[in-house]
């Protein structure tokens, strides 16, 4: 059983609100939180001396963050990891125990190759748990949970942690498919057009909704068919106000990529803490 959740720690803004909604989330849940900071290994350093700074540094932060989340959550409940070595690769590292690996945003992807250009990008493929990306913004006055259906596995899954994630919450939740406007497929979906294929669409969303409906018979949930954006879109805006999004890593006609179309896209502009969830 996973036990403790997992946050990237540094000296942003998006850093910090993601410390802050690492820590709730893990008193809520009634689990540990551990910090973590990386520092680069030695050689990347001119002068051992400088090395020896930064390690002194990342323990001042931790002490002082973990200092800071006490009010969160009890002290006693905080772990400070420091690592040396490559950021991505050490929280993969660490994935391996942890309920979910919380990361704020730090730069957008670049838009060549795989658009490893981000931290926070290469953490949510290559994490081994599910990842929550936290945006510089302002998290207060959010309200519902914003789940993202395709008919694919991963999306089931992301449509199942969100209906978690709301009834936990005491929030509305949203399920939106969207079928992309002239025609477009979605994630590799077929372009079928007409309606007897947007009848089809449309029932993909009943049935994925179905079972979560009868899970959850308290809970408020809102179906979404969208026709006039597209999928990425659609999730982007739905979620601008939202507490939580979750999507699925990769969708349909996604299983040979690392990240799916929709999930490379909704991450290039994080509205909201932004739950990504495992291949199945």
């Amino acid at each position: 059983m996973k036990k403790h959740v997992l946050v990237g720690v540094d000296q942003s803004a998006a850093g910090r609100a993601a410390a802050d909604w690492a820590a709730l989330r893990a008193v809520n849940l009634g689990l540990s939180l551990h910090l973590v900071r990386v520092v680069p290994e030695q050689w990347a350093f001119r002068e051992p001396a400088q090395h020896s700074s930064a390690m002194a540094g990342a323990r001042a932060l931790l002490h002082a963050e973990a200092g800071r989340l006490s009010s969160l959550i009890p002290s006693e409940n905080i772990d400070t990891i420091i690592r040396a070595g490559e950021t991505v690769q050490v929280l993969q590292e660490l994935s391996d125990g942890a309920e979910t690996v919380v990361v704020g945003t730090d730069r957008r992807p670049d838009f060549h190759g795989e658009g490893f250009g981000s931290v926070s990008f290469q953490t949510v493929v290559l994490s081994r748990s599910t990842v929550v990306v936290i945006p510089d913004i302002g998290l207060e006055d959010r309200h519902g949970v914003i789940v993202g259906v395709d008919g694919s596995p991963d999306a089931a899954l992301a449509l199942d942690l969100g209906a978690a994630e709301a009834s936990r919450t005491m929030q509305d939740l949203t399920a939106i498919y969207s079928c992309p406007p002239n025609g477009q497929p979605s994630d590799g979906q077929d372009p079928r057009a007409g309606l007897g294929a947007e009848q089809e669409e449309r029932r993909r969303l009943l049935t994925a909704v179905s079972p979560i409906r009868n899970a959850y018979p308290d809970l408020v949930v809102q179906e979404i068919f969208e026709t006039n954006e597209s999928p990425p879109n659609a999730l982007i805006h739905a979620a601008a106000n939202a507490r939580l999004l979750v999507i699925g890593l990769r969708g349909r006609g996604g299983l040979r990529k690392p990240v799916g179309s929709i999930a490379w896209q909704v991450l290039l502009d994080v509205q909201s803490p932004t739950m990504v969830t495992r291949p199945l």
